[in-house]
Formats: C-alpha cells, structure tokens, sequence
C-alpha cells in the first residue's frame, strides 16, 4: 500500500492515508472477500457504491471549503497559529512586565529617598500640559492654513471667472454694431411735457431746451448708451447737481446761522440766570425788610404808655399786618416765578421754531423722490429710443 503526504491543522503527515484511497482499498477488499453474487447483491452492492461516491464528494468539498476558510484566517492573523509559541510569548511579555514593574518600583523608590518626587512629578504634568498645549495649537494652526488655502483658491477662481467675463464683455463691445441715438426735438417753450413735469415736481431750475442741447452733443461726439433711462438720468444729473450745490449752501448758512443763535442763546441764558440771581438777592432784601419793620412797629407798640387799654385791638392789628406782609411776600414771589416762567417758555418757542426751519431746509430736496416719479411718468415724454436689444 501506497503511503501519501496530507496536510493536517499540526502539519503534513506522511503516516496518514488519503481517505479517497482508503475508502477504496476498503471496497477493493470486501468485494475480493464475498462470494459470486446474485443480480440482486449486485444491484444493492452498485447503489451503495454511489452513496459511498456522493458521500465522499459532499465531504471533499467540506474540506475545501475549511481549508479556504483557514487560509483566510490565517491572512487576517498574520501567520500560522501555534499554541506552544503563543504561550512562551506570553510568559515572556509577563515577564519583561513584572521586570518593568520592579524598575519602576526601585526608581520611585530611589526618587523619594533623594527627596525630588514632587517636585519630578509636577515638571512632568507641566511638560505633558505643554506638549498637549503645543499639540493643540499645531492643530489649530493646520486648520486656519488649510482654510486659508481653500479661500485663497476660491479667490483664485473668482479672479479667473472675472477676467473670463471681462474678455467676453470686451468681444461682445467689440462685436456689437454702433448706436445712433436720435432724438425728436421738443418745442423750445415751457409748454412742453418734461418742463410741465418739472414744474408741477418743484424743479424750477430746469431748462429742458439746455438739456436736449446736451444731448445732441452727446449723441455728435458718438457717446452710445444703451439704455434709456441711463441717457435721461445723465441728462438731468447736472441740473440736479447744480440744484444740490445750491441747497448745500443754503443748509450751510442755516447752519452757521443757527450755531450764532445758539451763542446768543447761551449768552442769553447767562444774561437770565445773573437776572434770577438779582431778583432772588431783592425778594431776600425785600423780606428782611418787612422783618424789621415788624420789629421796629413792635417796638413802638410797645413803648407806647397810654395804649394799655386798646390792647387786645393792637394784638388782632398785629395779626392782620402779618397775614397782609405773608399776602404780600407771596405774591412778589409768584410774579416772579411767572416772570421765570413766561421768559423759559418764548425762548424754548424760538429754540422749537430754529430747528423747525432747519429740517425743512434739509428735506426740501429729495432726489431718490424725484427720480421715482420721474420714471413712473414716461409716458408723458415723446422721446423715441430706437435701441436695439
């Protein structure tokens, strides 16, 4: 019998024997061993051997598959298994880690007797500190320049899409036929739409007539717009200006005039606040006045001998002059506070009236207002625009 070399999961065996050739080794023999048989024997003997086949098949294939599968496992660990060396490896790695153990042991050891472990420990957490910090910013620092770059390649690309389109723009100029303008003459009077249009807004300083000149001096010089409203805003534009640099003027002067009403009112407010003073100093003299002539009219009572018997008449005198001093203190101290009060008052109408007239200096002319109602009238103008699109 024929020795064969099969691979088992500890090696290759060479004492083992192929089941292929066992299995039929094993019918050999024990067809050798029976008798003739009958056709019935023969049949069974026939079906048997096909069930032996189809068994042998399934677990040929069974096996092919495990080998597969071990192959695979084998690539995803990397190597042959091997238990035996799987545990000296792992003797030897508890043993280099209880020998590491020690070391360290013996170094803490050494450290506390030599009285720098604290210190030790500390310089090392502040150093992992710095390094983690470092770290940190190194990271940061990568992502602002990866940003920085993915801006700067943004910019690029919309650089090179505006010179795209600035050259196109250039071609389509270059390509596009000449624009004539022309324009129907209006009747050099004030009867016409436009300068009703301006009068009826308030643009008195318009000549239409001066504006039509402009534009034909435009359209000599070979000044192509192509719209509409571009050519008609550049028309009005300079009476607009020359109306905005007179308002600007006026505004101007309003201001300085209103900065010296504001020094005479601040001089004003001196010259009434010294006035107040004086009128407070004579209302307190006023009132020590009346004192000692109640002293002094006290007195004389008083000194008076042959008054002894009018007595109580002189009391209830007494009491009357006091209430008409008090009457009397009293109403020179309200019309002076009416007095205070009526000044404040007129000068706070001139303040209100000031600021007034200076906003209405400032929004007597609107442009943006102006210009919307001007465009929301066109059809009042008989201007013909033969532009093509």
């Amino acid at each position: 019998l024929q020795k064969h070399v099969v691979e088992t999961f500890f090696g290759f065996d060479e004492e083992s024997v192929d089941s292929e050739t066992l299995s039929e080794t094993s019918y050999n023999t024990d067809r050798t061993d029976r008798t003739p048989a009958t056709p019935e024997e023969d049949l069974d003997d026939t079906t048997t051997r096909e069930e032996a086949d189809l068994r042998f098949c399934q677990l040929t294939r069974e096996y092919q598959a495990l080998q597969r599968a071990y192959a695979l496992l084998q690539e995803q660990v990397g190597g042959t298994l091997d238990a035996e060396r799987e545990a000296r490896t792992r003797e030897q790695l508890q043993a280099d880690l209880i020998r590491c153990q020690a070391k360290i042991e013996d170094l803490e050891k050494s450290l506390i007797e030599k009285g720098q472990d604290s210190k030790w420990v500390e310089e090392k957490q502040l150093l992992i500190r710095t390094n983690q910090d470092l770290l940190e910013k190194i990271y940061r620092m990568e992502m602002e320049t990866s940003q920085l770059k993915n801006e700067m390649q943004d910019a690029k690309d919309q650089n090179e899409l505006l010179e795209f389109r600035v050259l196109e723009l250039e071609e389509r100029e270059r390509r596009s036929p000449a624009f004539n303008l022309h324009i129907t003459t209006f009747p050099e009077n004030n009867g016409s739409a436009l300068q009703l249009f301006c009068h009826q807004e308030g643009i008195k300083d318009v000549n239409i007539s001066d504006l039509m000149k402009k534009l034909d001096i435009l359209g000599d010089n070979g000044v192509t717009m192509n719209d509409p409203f571009l050519v008609l805003y550049s028309c009005f534009k300079w009476g607009w200006l020359k109306q905005i640099e007179g308002t600007e003027a006026a505004l101007t002067q309003k201001m300085i005039d209103l900065e010296n009403e504001k020094d005479l009112f601040s001089k004003q407010k001196g010259y009434l606040e010294e006035e107040l003073d004086y009128r407070k100093q004579a209302l307190d003299q006023a009132y020590m006045k009346i004192q000692d002539l109640e002293a002094t009219l006290y007195s004389a009572l008083q000194q008076e001998p042959g008054r002894r018997a009018n007595e109580a008449l002189s009391e209830a005198q007494r009491e009357d002059l006091r209430a008409a001093v008090e009457k009397v203190r009293r109403q020179i101290m309200r019309q002076s506070r009416e007095f205070d009060s009526q000044i404040l008052h007129e000068r706070m109408e001139l303040l209100q009236q000031a600021q007034c007239t200076s906003l209405c200096g400032i929004g007597v002319f609107s442009t943006s207002y102006l210009l919307s109602r001007f465009l929301e009238n066109m059809s009042y103008f008989p201007i013909a625009f033969p532009y093509k699109k």
